[in-house]
């Protein structure tokens, strides 16, 4: 009887621990696409500020209000990135 319930035990170990890698994997693929995510919206708040600089431009509170907008988009992105690091970084504490 108890090698069945070692026999079980094993199992449901290997499974758990199968499970728990996809999870990572999951969670970096996650935390890559979502770095990308930043970067692009870096980048369009940039390209938004040149625009809005442009002797053209300069002044229209339309793109005014859409830098602010991005500016603001990229700060909860940065947070939101901040928030998983800080939670990457716990983890592995934890490991060690």
């Amino acid at each position: 009887m108890t090698h069945l319930f070692l026999a079980i035990s094993v199992v449901l170990n290997i499974v758990f621990i199968w499970y728990i890698i996809q999870l990572l994997k999951r969670f970096l693929t996650f935390q890559e696409e979502l770095d990308v995510f930043s970067e692009t919206l870096e980048e369009y708040k940039n390209h938004i500020d040149i625009v809005n600089n442009l002797e053209r431009f300069y002044g229209d509170e339309t793109l005014a209000n859409l830098l602010r907008h991005s500016k603001a988009l990229v700060g909860e992105c940065q947070n939101f990135q901040r928030v998983l690091r800080q939670e990457e970084e716990e983890y592995a504490e934890e490991e060690n």
